[in-house]
């Protein structure tokens, strides 16, 4: 750690190796972490005042000017996927994309704004180091977090991830790639990993560095698909059931659901007072609320749920002992679905459980494995802006420029 300060403050204090090289880094974020444009042309809206016709790139997440009463209906009415033909598109009307693929300006903040930080500090961190700089050997894939990598969105961000990473090799002096993941990212890069040979991955990665791995699904997207989930929209205004509307459409959301092999068929995760379900019973719950399309986009993910190795080194860093839902009570009477639940608790790190966190361990790669205990530690979203996690992945990255220095 010393060492790593006397770089940062002093660079010419340490003997880096007069011809180092610096290892590029390409960035993934997790679900609701890329920020999304859209481009209106719509025949029909849920209010007059909705605007119709954008006439030009409109932001739609994070869009906090747009979580207001009513004004929210024409947001959620932007952000909603259609799902035809087993597949999933923009709702009519809409044309979206990411902000700043290959930059970092789309993940750094949630918000335009910078209200709501997210790789932030992390980017800030390693530009601090001599050399990295945004663009060049620190980029960043953010992608449509709505749809999973099997859909036609999600294939076509797959080729771009993959042309990413070797453009990023090539402009950096054939140097391998360090992929850092948040949450879903991670998923996303798993599937990525196995689509990808061992000689390419020998070839363009360095190490894969997972943080908050949602690897074994989280009970918490179970409320997001039954009653709205509204703790990862940084506004008290929402209306869960406004929400619910477009997240029942998201692909992802139901990729996101505990993985079967993880929670027993005798593990009630639901308990509504008439009825408790294990997320073997989930078609169920959806015939039961009156949501039956659902069961069939949960046929759409059952191809892209199982945890194949990655094949590369893994560095793998997440929170514990904090609350997580572990599973929801719904009280008697008519409050399922249309109302919260109560949270059950258990452990994680908040919003991933500990069991699904703990699988990267499994990885025949796995060179490190570090916990981060409590909230203001290890929190799904706030390890990001640890600064002994930014410092752990700086001592990487500045140990890669000269092996000999000891970190």
């Amino acid at each position: 750690m010393l060492l790593l300060l006397s770089l940062l403050l002093h660079p010419s204090s340490t003997h880096l190796a007069p011809d180092h090289k610096l290892y590029p880094v390409v960035l993934v974020p997790g679900i609701f972490g890329s920020q999304i444009d859209g481009w209106i042309d719509k025949d029909e809206a849920p209010h007059y005042f909705c605007q119709k016709k954008s006439g030009g790139w409109v932001t739609l997440w994070l869009c906090l000017e747009c979580m207001v009463p009513k004004v929210l209906d024409c947001w959620v009415d932007n952000m909603l996927l259609n799902f035809t033909n087993g597949d999933f598109k923009d709702r009519d009307g809409v044309q979206s994309r990411v902000n700043d693929f290959g930059g970092t300006e789309g993940i750094e903040n949630l918000d335009k704004n910078g209200y709501y930080p997210y790789f932030r500090d992390l980017i800030m961190g390693i530009t601090s180091i001599p050399g990295y700089k945004r663009g060049m050997n620190l980029r960043a894939a953010p992608y449509d977090y709505r749809y999973a990598p099997n859909s036609s969105t999600g294939r076509t961000y797959m080729v771009r991830l993959r042309k990413l990473i070797e453009e990023t090799y090539e402009i950096n002096g054939d140097m391998p790639v360090n992929v850092i993941c948040h949450s879903m990212g991670n998923l996303y890069m798993m599937e990525f990993l196995r689509s990808v040979d061992k000689k390419w991955k020998k070839k363009y990665i360095k190490r894969y560095v997972a943080v908050s791995g949602v690897f074994g699904g989280s009970v918490k997207s179970l409320r997001a698909l039954m009653s709205g989930e509204i703790e990862s929209i940084p506004r008290v205004l929402v209306n869960a059931l406004q929400v619910r509307k477009f997240q029942r459409t998201f692909q992802s959301i139901y990729w996101l659901l505990p993985r079967p092999s993880l929670w027993g068929k005798d593990e009630p995760i639901a308990f509504t007072g008439e009825k408790n379900y294990t997320i073997h019973q989930i078609k169920d719950m959806f015939d039961d609320v009156g949501y039956p399309l659902g069961k069939d986009i949960i046929d759409s993910v059952r191809n892209i749920s199982d945890l194949a190795e990655p094949g590369v080194d893994v560095h793998c860093l997440h929170g514990t002992n904090i609350t997580t839902p572990s599973g929801f009570r719904w009280k008697s009477g008519g409050y399922f679905p249309d109302y919260q639940p109560i949270e059950l608790e258990g452990p994680g790190d908040g919003t991933v459980n500990i069991r699904s966190l703990v699988l990267c361990k499994n990885f025949k790669q796995l060179k490190d494995y570090k916990t981060y205990s409590g909230k203001e530690a290890g929190d799904h979203m706030g390890i990001l802006l640890n600064p002994h996690v930014i410092d752990y992945i700086k001592e990487l990255l500045i140990g890669d420029m000269n092996p000999s220095l000891d970190l």
